[in-house]
């Protein structure tokens, strides 16, 4: 990741999908606010996936490109309740991690650029705010933890976050359960 920075491209903490139009959304949030959960649920509706747990992104002359960070996805065993073709990789379980995640496949994409960002939190309801561009930075922000490292490079990552904020449409999802069924209209409602 030191060496991606060099080259003006940054780390973060999020899941990133295309949506039928091509373009990526970020999906971000603290860890277990169901990143990987809601990347699988749009993988299972076709929409490739960038990464479940990371993106790099990177500044072009079109906008900020989402580029592909780590296959395949990991998602909860627990999901074959809303998912039972998750069922066949029961096996296959990592029993150690205390989320019971295991590596499903996917379609994945290797770039494109971003439509929009969603921070995401876990609730009882479902309910899709506007984020102003602050807070939406300030989300970004807590998940780019090598925005941190204080080299040359930090204040182009700042700066990247800060544009991106800036122009592409940020929102938050509280969302419960329900969201496993509707989130590719959610995030296609969204910018209709």
């Amino acid at each position: 990741m030191l060496k991606l920075r060099a080259l003006g491209r940054y780390h973060v903490h999020a899941a990133g999908v295309l949506a039928p139009d091509g373009r990526a959304w970020l999906l971000t949030g603290a860890s277990g606010c169901g990143k990987s959960t809601l990347t699988y649920a749009l993988a299972r509706r076709g929409w490739p996936v960038l990464g479940d747990d990371g993106v790099v992104l990177e500044q072009s002359s079109a906008g900020v490109v989402a580029h592909a960070w780590r296959k395949p996805l990991h998602v909860s065993i627990e999901l074959a309740a809303w998912f039972p073709e998750l069922r066949q990789y029961h096996p296959f379980v990592d029993w150690h991690d205390n989320r019971h995640r295991v590596s499903v496949e996917a379609s994945y994409a290797r770039h494109a650029t971003l439509a929009g960002v969603i921070v995401l939190e876990r609730g009882t309801t479902d309910r899709l705010s506007p984020l102003a561009p602050t807070a939406a930075l300030v989300a970004l922000i807590r998940q780019s933890t090598f925005l941190l490292v204080t080299d040359t490079y930090s204040s182009g990552n700042l700066a990247m976050l800060r544009t991106m904020v800036e122009t592409v449409p940020c929102f938050s999802l509280q969302h419960s359960s329900e969201q496993l069924q509707r989130i590719s209209a959610t995030i296609v409602e969204a910018v209709a």
